[in-house]
């Protein structure tokens, strides 16, 4: 009888370890799928003729490629990688191609893929941004977008209306941009395409800076924030104190030089750094079929003049002073963009007209 007891006790015991085996074993293989999601790539590369310029000895092209070759070949084996590039000997503003769609485990694919770009075309941004966004993004998992250029729009397209469509669309990515060698003015517009991305803006001035910026997009580590804090791409509500207003805009002379004289003033909600933007258009606006995000009524390519002033404190006065041509009708309008950190627009004016 005792050896019969015995034998029912180690039986049950022998299934409540299998049961509680099983159970743990279920918890343990399930928490990597939701801790560790698959990391997508996107690899946007400048395929147009001036990559085939001379840099360091090497054309920019080829640095390009020797550097994401090798960024490629560290990628984990179950990194999901796409490719979409522009230029590579297609002609016009036409020539953006997804040459391979995000696909688990693709990195030497696409390795191959870009091996054989040979640079040259146009700068068609804004459409290129469009096939990533038709064919390579979703509203479920977050996409990280590499885009490496040596130049700006050439196309008459607008990549800043491209991304506020995705933001309102649902798409989940983050753009970072890596500019190749860029003339401040172009800077300037590849930043703001890194700040509406959520991302980052890498100016490579020397082939050895490609190493620093890839280190801190692939292989920061963890806890440390590669990116930038989500960009508002809404106004500010009705309540709050950040305001940009332009108080007048008076004509000067002074002897044979004659212009304009705008007076402005801002309200932050922070005592802190501030940038003031002035921006002059044409009084004619062009026709556009596509939309303009809010806090930008114009878009860039309609731009005549641009000035910046920096300021500190919550609140302030300035005034910028400019030539304009006789007979030229315009209109003004300013932005005040916080600069602590990662710069950030917060308001926008009214347009005042220049005449």
């Amino acid at each position: 009888m005792q050896n019969q007891k015995e034998n029912i006790n180690k039986l049950y015991l022998d299934r409540f370890l299998f049961i509680g085996g099983c159970f743990l074993l279920l918890i343990f293989t399930s928490l990597p799928a939701q801790v560790q999601p698959n990391k997508r790539y996107v690899f946007i590369l400048d395929a147009s003729g001036s990559m085939s310029e001379k840099w360091d000895g090497k054309t920019r092209m080829a640095v390009a490629k020797e550097k994401l070759l090798h960024v490629l070949g560290g990628l984990p084996k179950d990194a999901s990688v796409g490719l979409v590039a522009y230029g590579n000997r297609i002609a016009g503003c036409s020539s953006a191609r997804l040459y391979h769609p995000i696909q688990r485990g693709a990195a030497s694919v696409v390795s191959q893929k870009i091996s054989s770009i040979v640079p040259a075309g146009s700068t068609p941004i804004a459409q290129t941004l469009s096939v990533v966004g038709e064919y390579l993004l979703n509203d479920i998992q977050e996409t990280e977008i590499i885009f490496i250029s040596d130049g700006v729009e050439s196309c008459e397209g607008d990549p800043k209306a491209v991304l506020y469509q995705w933001k309102q669309s649902g798409k989940k990515f983050r753009l970072q941009v890596l500019g190749i060698d860029i003339d401040p003015q172009g800077e300037e517009d590849l930043k703001r395409l890194s700040i509406l991305g959520d991302g980052n803006y890498f100016p490579l001035k020397r082939p050895e800076d490609y190493d620093s910026s890839f280190k801190r997009i692939f292989f920061t580590s963890e806890g440390e924030p590669t990116t930038v804090a989500h960009t508002h791409l809404v106004p500010p509500p009705a309540t709050t104190q950040n305001q940009i207003r332009i108080l007048s805009v008076l004509p000067y002379e002074d002897g044979p030089e004659s212009g304009y004289i705008l007076n402005y003033e801002y309200t932050g909600m922070a005592n802190t750094s501030y940038m003031v933007q002035l921006y002059l258009y044409p009084a004619e606006e062009k026709l556009r079929s596509f939309p303009v995000p809010p806090l930008r009524e114009r878009r860039m390519g309609d731009l005549t003049k641009h000035q910046i002033k920096f300021q500190s404190g919550p609140e302030g006065k300035g005034r910028f002073i400019f030539p304009l041509p006789a007979g030229k009708r315009m209109r003004a309008s300013a932005e005040l963009w916080d600069m602590t950190g990662i710069p950030k627009i917060l308001a926008l004016s009214e347009e005042k007209p220049v005449q």
